[in-house]
C-alpha cells in the first residue's frame, strides 16, 4: 500500500497515508491520557479534564457543574474549549477532549469523524428567543409573524456538517412560514451573532436565558414560538474514558446536589 506520492518537489500523503496519520495521532493521544490516568490513580484523584462547551450550553448547564466539580476536586486541572460544535467533535475524535456539551437533535445522529463514533446523552433543553437590536425600538404587544421577518438580515451560526442542529431547527420553522430568510450572515457562534445584533446589523436566535443578560439586544416574541433546543453530553463511543471524566459526566445525571438534571 502506498502512503506517499512523490511530487517534483517533495512528497504528499495518499488517502491511506492521511488515514494512518490521523489514526496514529489518535492512538498517541489516548496512550498519553492512559499514562496520565495511571499516575493519577496511584496518587489519588487528580489529573486533567478537558471539556468542550458550546456557548449556550456553557451558560445553561456546564458552568454550574464545573464550579461544583472543582470545589469537590481541587487537584483536578480543567481546560474548557468554547468553540463551534464541529470543532469540538473533531477534538473528541482525535482524543484531545474528554467530553463535549453541544446542541444535538434526536433526528440527526452525529456521524463518525475519522472513523470515531460518538454516544449522546441528552442532558437539558434550551428555550430560544428572537433577538433584535435595542436601537430598533421594536416594541410589540403581540408576537410577530415569522414570515414578516424573512426580509431582515439574519445572523446565524455557520452551517456545519454533522453539527447543524440549530440551523436545522431554524430551517424547519421557516419552512412552515413560507421560506428561508432572504439574507443570512454566517458566523462562528451565537456569541458573535449577539454582538453583531447589538451593533444593529440584523436579528438572530439564541437561548432566552443568555439573551436576557446580553446588553443592547431586545427579546421579541414570535408567533408560534421556537422549539426548545436539546443539549447533549457527547463522548467517544470507544476509547479511553478517564475516571475524572466519568465523575464529571455523572454530574449531568443529577443537578450536582442529588436532584434530577435540567
Amino acid at each position: 500500500m502506498t502512503l506517499l506520492d512523490r511530487l517534483p518537489r517533495g512528497v504528499t500523503l495518499t488517502p491511506a497515508g492521511r488515514y494512518l496519520e490521523a489514526a496514529g495521532r489518535r492512538l498517541i493521544a489516548e496512550e498519553q491520557r492512559l499514562s496520565a490516568t495511571l499516575r493519577a490513580m496511584g496518587e489519588g484523584l487528580e489529573g486533567e479534564l478537558r471539556v468542550g462547551a458550546e456557548p449556550m450550553g456553557l451558560w445553561r448547564v456546564v458552568s454550574t457543574r464545573v464550579a461544583s466539580f472543582l470545589s469537590a476536586h481541587p487537584r483536578v486541572s480543567l481546560e474548557l474549549m468554547d468553540a463551534p460544535p464541529r470543532v469540538q467533535l473533531e477534538n473528541l475524535a482525535n482524543g484531545y477532549l474528554d467530553l463535549a456539551v453541544i446542541p444535538v437533535l434526536p433526528q440527526e445522529p452525529l456521524p463518525p469523524i475519522s472513523d470515531v463514533a460518538f454516544t449522546v446523552e441528552f442532558v437539558a433543553t434550551l428555550p430560544l428567543t428572537l433577538i433584535v437590536p435595542q436601537s430598533w425600538n421594536l416594541s410589540v404587544s403581540d408576537p410577530l409573524p415569522l414570515a414578516s421577518l424573512r426580509g431582515k438580515t439574519w445572523i446565524l451560526p455557520r452551517r456545519l456538517p454533522g453539527a447543524r442542529s440549530l440551523s436545522r431547527l431554524i430551517d424547519d420553522r421557516f419552512a412552515s412560514a413560507g421560506g428561508s430568510p432572504t439574507k443570512i450572515i454566517p458566523v462562528p457562534t451565537v456569541q458573535t451573532a449577539a454582538t453583531l445584533v447589538a451593533a444593529g446589523l440584523g436579528v438572530s436566535v439564541m437561548s432566552d436565558e443568555m439573551a436576557a443578560h446580553h446588553p443592547d439586544v431586545d427579546r421579541v416574541p414570535v408567533a408560534g414560538g421556537w422549539p426548545e433546543l436539546p443539549l447533549g453530553l457527547v463522548r467517544r463511543k470507544h476509547g479511553i474514558v478517564t475516571p475524572i471524566a466519568e465523575r464529571f459526566a455523572g454530574l449531568f445525571a443529577t443537578d450536582g446536589h442529588g436532584g434530577p438534571a435540567d
